[in-house]
């Protein structure tokens, strides 16, 4: 499952420790063709870093979207935020709602779904 494997990379449990963005794409690079660059580049896309200060997980998920199914982009930010409460890191943080490795796993969930019900 992409959630439950990125919930690991981020919590260091597959090796080296990611951060919640590369978290989601790593797992999502054991499901779907991604480049081989991806993690790499998201290595400066947590802690509200990600472009917009979006939660790094979810500005993960979209960049996988982007690539794969644009047309899901939107649903996908509008569960995440039905979750999280918001999309920016900062938002999400002041709310409580949910801890960064349940953001983690929110946003791969989302991947999940589309690899397993159709669209991707």
């Amino acid at each position: 499952m992409i959630a439950d494997k990125a919930k690991r990379y981020f919590l260091g449990k597959e090796g080296k420790r990611m951060n919640c963005a590369q978290a989601v794409v790593a797992a999502a690079s054991s499901v779907f063709k991604l480049p081989e660059s991806a993690i790499e580049i998201h290595g400066r896309s947590a802690a509200g870093r990600a472009p917009g200060g979006y939660c790094g997980g979810l500005y993960a998920a979209l960049y996988v979207l982007e690539l794969l199914d644009k047309d899901r982009m939107q649903e996908c930010e509008d569960l995440f935020k039905a979750c999280a409460g918001a999309l920016t890191c900062k938002e999400i943080r002041a709310a409580k709602k949910l801890d960064c490795v349940e953001c983690v796993g929110k946003a791969a969930e989302f991947l999940e779904k589309i690899k397993t019900h159709g669209g991707v």
